[in-house]
């Protein structure tokens, strides 16, 4: 039987540009990062290195591929971030230079906040409802 989810992949036009922005601006940590010879490089990031599910950046290769960065969540959010303080991370996060779509507001279980990636994909900071009541 199936567990749980423990990676899901983000096409990414350049390694190095992605992984700056997932640890440096939102403070993610580089949970494995290897060389398989000159066409596979595997990287993965995560919140935290307890984290059971990881995001794979992935450099785009052919055509189809480098069509779908940034847009593989069509127009809706791909990914959402749990955080236990909303607000903080809020401040911390447009510090470090993320543009969220506008300010905190009540969403079905919970608050959230938007903002995309360096390639437009659609992200989600969320805080559920128990952590603030």
């Amino acid at each position: 039987m199936i567990k749980s989810i423990i990676q899901l992949t983000l096409f990414v036009h350049n390694l190095e540009e992605a992984k700056t922005f997932y640890v440096n601006k939102l403070g993610f940590v580089v949970r494995e990062e290897a060389e398989f010879g000159p066409e596979w490089q595997y990287l993965t990031v995560s919140p935290a290195t307890d984290n059971e599910t990881m995001i794979e950046l992935a450099e785009a290769k052919t055509p189809e591929q480098k069509r779908l960065i940034g847009k593989q969540g069509g127009d809706t959010v791909i990914l959402m971030f749990e955080t236990d303080d909303i607000e903080r991370d809020f401040n911390e996060l447009k510090h470090r230079g993320i543009v969220f779509h506008g300010e905190i507001q009540d969403v079905p279980g919970g608050k959230g906040v938007g903002f995309k990636d360096l390639y437009g994909n659609e992200l989600d900071l969320f805080q559920t409802k128990v952590d603030y009541d």
